[in-house]
């Protein structure tokens, strides 16, 4: 997929949010807690965090658009229902699995369906992020169902 070359510091910063991803979903691996906190809990709250963040692009992204339909808006708000009903309602590893599920079908829309206003090299952009925080998941996942 090629086109408009991602802008450095939309790169580095992309980059920079899957560290907490990364370090929490290590932690857990191997059984550490921060200062007597489970870091899986961190791990699906940092993921709920995130997952409203991306519905806020596209909220922004709809609002800029002048369009004001109804579908973008709404859809724009569903990715934090999504990480509430699961930080809320479940428990940690369930609401692990959710928030994988909500990152797989969230880069799932944000790679085939355009969100108007947004730039072109977007879509690249959130499409390896997706990726890379669904691959930080797996040890956490395959932990959970071993443990």
């Amino acid at each position: 997929m090629s086109g408009p070359q991602i802008p450095r510091n939309a790169a580095l910063l992309g980059y920079a949010g899957i560290i907490p991803f990364a370090a929490l979903a290590a932690l857990y691996v191997i059984g550490f807690e921060i200062a007597g906190r489970d870091t899986l809990s961190g791990f699906v709250t940092y993921g709920a965090v995130i997952l409203s963040f991306l519905g806020g692009i596209r909220w922004g992204s709809a609002v800029a658009a002048g369009n004001g339909r109804s579908a973008g808006l709404g859809f724009s708000v569903l990715p934090s229902l999504w990480a509430f009903f699961f930080l809320w309602w479940a428990e940690p590893s369930t609401a692990a699995w959710g928030m994988f599920a909500g990152f797989v079908l969230l880069g799932l829309a944000d790679g085939f369906f355009l969100v108007p206003g947004l730039p072109a090299w977007m879509r690249r952009l959130r499409l390896r992020l997706t990726a890379a925080v669904a691959v930080c998941h797996l040890p956490v996942l395959v932990t959970l169902q071993f443990s």
